[in-house]
């Protein structure tokens, strides 16, 4: 049920996820969110998770009870738009990569250029430009994957879903300008804690483009659920 732009993404080392409220409604009016994915409480575990996945249930079904015809067309019309997007990577014969061969470039490009293993944690921004220049083209070249069954299909929508991640990652780290502790994301650059990302810093896709946010820190009871 995604409509509109797609949400805020908190920024995190673990109480990361999606801005939702007490139903799991993200800042997308018809898109929920649970278990991990929705921010602020990490390690939920399954059975956070699923009463989570529950809460989200029951508030999907009582949304769908009050809606209207018009909204039921548009739910009806992107289901179709999603079933021709499958239907056009269902016919896309596949050329010279394969899905597992973009996947393993995707890892190395992170481990090597945006904080990853292979450089113990550390970067700086002309890595995580060559990282950003990398990950776009192995996007291009996702779009170019086919699948030749439903199971492939799940593994070039997830290999895609990956790579938008990994650019939102790189645009994060580009962002926070600090290191927020050592051995884990080190920031060559910026190599000490600044008090000016003691904040959030979200993100918001729109128009294809990634735009960064700063929101200050959500502190007790005074987090209020918008949506925009």
């Amino acid at each position: 049920m995604l409509q509109g732009t797609e949400p805020y993404i908190v920024g995190g080392h673990t109480a990361s996820g999606f801005w939702v409220d007490t139903k799991r409604e993200t800042t997308i009016h018809g898109l929920y969110a649970a278990g991990d994915v929705a921010g602020g409480c990490p390690q939920k575990y399954v059975t956070g998770a699923l009463a989570e996945g529950k809460i989200a249930s029951l508030a999907i079904i009582e949304q769908l009870k009050a809606a209207s015809v018009e909204q039921t067309s548009t739910i009806e019309d992107q289901a179709q738009a999603a079933l021709n997007d499958y239907e056009k990577i269902r016919s896309i014969q596949n050329g010279l990569f394969t899905i597992d061969d973009l996947e393993e470039a995707m890892q190395k490009v992170m481990d090597e250029y945006a904080g990853g293993i292979a450089s113990n944690y550390q970067f700086n921004e002309k890595q995580l430009k060559l990282a950003e220049e990398k990950i776009a083209r192995l996007s291009e070249l996702a779009e170019q994957i086919g699948a030749e069954d439903m199971h492939e299909l799940l593994f070039a929508y997830e290999l895609k879903e990956r790579l938008l991640v990994c650019q939102v990652l790189i645009e994060h780290l580009k962002n926070r300008k600090e290191t927020r502790w050592h051995s884990f994301n080190e920031n060559l650059d910026h190599p000490e804690t600044d008090e000016k990302f003691e904040k959030y810093v979200n993100s918001r896709m729109e128009d294809g483009k990634l735009h960064i946010l700063f929101r200050d820190l959500v502190k007790g009871d005074t987090y209020e659920h918008t949506n925009s």
